[in-house]
């Protein structure tokens, strides 16, 4: 076997788990800002938030948009993530070819 090619390997693996594992916690994030979008804005539409001052109106729609941008920037980052472990699996199949040979 080709030491250098079993390198190769061993890295892209590594890379591919690391990616993983980080595509797994921004899905989470993901997750977890698309639910405190739904409640920021289910708070909105209550007739109780009606009732408050304008501030704490103004304070809630900041609060929702800035989680709708942490959200998509987060979607965007999930999105690289996804086409990074894509990349990687290939290379492993490649390298796993190559080592088969």
């Amino acid at each position: 076997m080709d030491k250098k090619l079993v390198n190769e390997f061993v890295k892209a693996a590594a890379a591919y788990g690391k990616s993983a594992y980080q595509y797994h916690l921004s899905l989470e994030e993901v997750n977890r800002q698309k639910e405190n979008l739904a409640n920021l804005q289910c708070w909105l539409k209550k007739p109780e938030t009606k009732r408050v001052g304008r501030d704490a109106r103004k304070w809630l729609r900041k609060d929702i948009s800035e989680t709708s941008e942490r959200l998509k920037a987060e979607k965007a980052h999930s999105k690289m993530l996804s086409r990074r472990m894509k990349r990687l699996e290939h290379a492993i199949g490649v390298k796993t070819l190559r080592l088969v040979k």
